[in-house]
């Protein structure tokens, strides 16, 4: 539906937020909150990849125009969950971000 309406930048925006949010609200204020977004991404990426991989074995004309929307995708919902866990640790993105667990 999205695609159809020809949505706004804004409004892809807030659709990945909200596709975050629902994914995440199950761990809202539990410990196991960062562990649950490090899998959020996971999963995000590898489901992003089948989509990547499907086009390109079909030799999609629009391969090249989903790869660069999804590069975009990738970094803003790592941005998002990102700043997510932070908020729930009380630390700043940059430590989030630099933390292996």
């Amino acid at each position: 539906m999205t695609l159809q309406q020809q949505s706004t930048l804004e409004q892809w925006a807030a659709w990945l937020d909200n596709v975050m949010m629902q994914a995440l609200k199950p761990y809202e204020g539990r410990p196991s909150f960062p562990k649950a977004a490090r899998q959020f991404l996971l999963k995000w990426s590898f489901y992003s990849s089948m989509v990547i991989r499907d086009l390109t074995l079909r030799s999609a004309a629009s391969f090249g125009s989903f790869h660069l929307i999804r590069l975009l995708y990738d970094e803003y919902m790592f941005y998002l969950v990102e700043h997510r866990v932070a908020q729930a640790t009380g630390e700043t993105p940059i430590a989030v971000m630099g933390e292996v667990r």
